[in-house]
Formats: C-alpha cells, structure tokens, sequence
C-alpha cells in the first residue's frame, strides 16, 4: 500500500509538472506578439531560437523550483514548523530513519538540482533514494 501511495505521488507530481509545462508554452506561444517585455519577437522571432529560450526558461525554473522545494523539505523537518506526516511516527527510531532519508533527499536534490534537465529525472532519482 506505501508503495503504491508512493508511486501516485510521484505519478502526481510528473504530470503536474508536465500538464503545467504545457498548458504555459501554450500561452507563451499564442501571445508570442510582442505584447509582453521578457522575450520581444524582434529578437526571439526564429522558431529554433523561440524553442530553446523556452527550453532554458523551464530548466531553470525546475531548478529553482527543485531547490525551493528542497530548502522547505529541510526546514519542515530540523525548523519550528514539523510536518504531521513524520511526527505522528510513534516509533522514534522508524521516525528518525524517515527523517534521515527524507533529509538526504532533500540535501541531494538541493545540491545536485542543476544536474536535472526534466522532472522524469528528478521523479527517477526519488524512486532511487534508499
């Protein structure tokens, strides 16, 4: 049953992630006509180049958003404000295997965020955190 929680979670986040992806690159290329200031068609007016501005735009969001997530991950387990999901372990030595596991995590998804080029690759690496 944890497996299958588990595996809906990251199902959820990948096709949050992708859905949102989407739906944004959608807007950005039905008002591509110069209406917005960041990427003016006078400059961004190549089809190739438009694709690989928007490839660069959401890399780097994904890692900002990595990093974000990541920073909050560490602060809702060592900071003031716990997380329900690990403080209602009875078990002190289960809760403290979950928190050390979730915290390796969160540092390696931190550290390592700009290794990242799609979320699949992020969703992978979770799955492969021991």
């Amino acid at each position: 049953m944890i497996q299958n929680y588990k595996e809906w979670i990251l199902k959820t986040i990948e096709d949050t992630w992708n859905l949102f992806r989407k739906k944004f690159t959608a807007l950005w290329d039905k008002h591509k006509d110069g209406s917005g200031e960041a990427y003016l068609p006078a400059i961004y007016n190549n089809p190739e180049l438009q694709l690989l501005v928007q490839k660069k735009y959401f890399e780097d969001l994904l890692h900002d958003t990595v990093g974000f997530g990541s920073a909050k991950m560490i602060r809702r387990i060592v900071g003031v404000a716990h997380v329900e999901d690990l403080e209602s372990i009875a078990d002190p030595s289960k809760r403290a295997t979950c928190e050390k596991r979730a915290l390796y995590l969160a540092k390696m998804l931190l550290k390592e965020r700009r290794k990242f080029h799609d979320i699949s690759e992020i969703v992978s690496a979770v799955r492969n955190v021991q």
